[in-house]
């Protein structure tokens, strides 16, 4: 019972975490701008990227990186912890990746739809690469060079946005037998990385629809 009441602690704070906006305390922070008010009104660093400066949308990209992957690098770290689970044995049934995949998912949800701002908030594209990076990473990396060059080259953001959602598991397909990317290894990952693939363009359809962009 105490293992499922700390689980469920995990994935409400999970979410709370999620929906701190990165763009919205940066822009705040820089000469007091409302990023609500702002080129298309929507928080996320894109908007930033283009409207505020280019410099900022940068940092808030990065920062909303970190934000996913390092707090599932302290869960980790924490639910794997010997001492801990010397104090409660159990606390490893929690510890298993479908259950860091619900917590770091939580936290994209947060950023996209946040309790906290009238569920308005950003694309979480960059939340959605944290998110990746921490279980499959090579492949999120292989995604992110080829989608910033279609970025620069053509300027096609929107394409770019696309290729990194839907792309990893394909990459991670792609090579799950290669002795060089074992974190391509196990098919079990690649099934829950098109599960979130497809639930990310979800979220992204009800975004796109509040922005009246559908």
């Amino acid at each position: 019972m105490i293992i499922t009441l700390i689980f469920i602690a995990l994935m409400i704070i999970s979410y709370f975490i999620g929906c701190f906006s990165t763009a919205r305390v940066l822009t705040k922070s820089y000469k007091s701008m409302n990023i609500y008010k702002i080129g298309s009104g929507h928080p996320d660093t894109q908007n930033i990227y283009y409207h505020v400066d280019k410099t900022l949308g940068i940092m808030t990209g990065i920062l909303d990186v970190g934000k996913v992957f390092f707090f599932l690098v302290l869960l980790k770290f924490l639910l794997t912890n010997t001492y801990l689970e010397s104090l409660i044995p159990s606390l490893k049934r929690i510890s298993s990746i479908d259950h860091f995949l619900i917590l770091g998912f939580l936290m994209i949800v947060g950023h996209c739809l946040p309790l906290t701002h009238r569920f308005k908030g950003g694309r979480g594209i960059f939340t959605y690469i944290g998110f990746v990076i921490f279980f499959t990473p090579w492949s999120m990396i292989m995604v992110a060079i080829l989608a910033f060059l279609v970025f620069i080259i053509f300027n096609q953001i929107r394409f770019a946005q696309y290729m990194i959602v839907l792309l990893p598991p394909f990459v991670n397909f792609f090579f799950i037998q290669s002795p060089l990317f074992p974190d391509f290894s196990h098919i079990a990952i690649i099934g829950r990385m098109f599960i979130a693939a497809i639930l990310m363009g979800i979220i992204n359809y009800f975004v796109s629809k509040k922005l009246g962009e559908i």
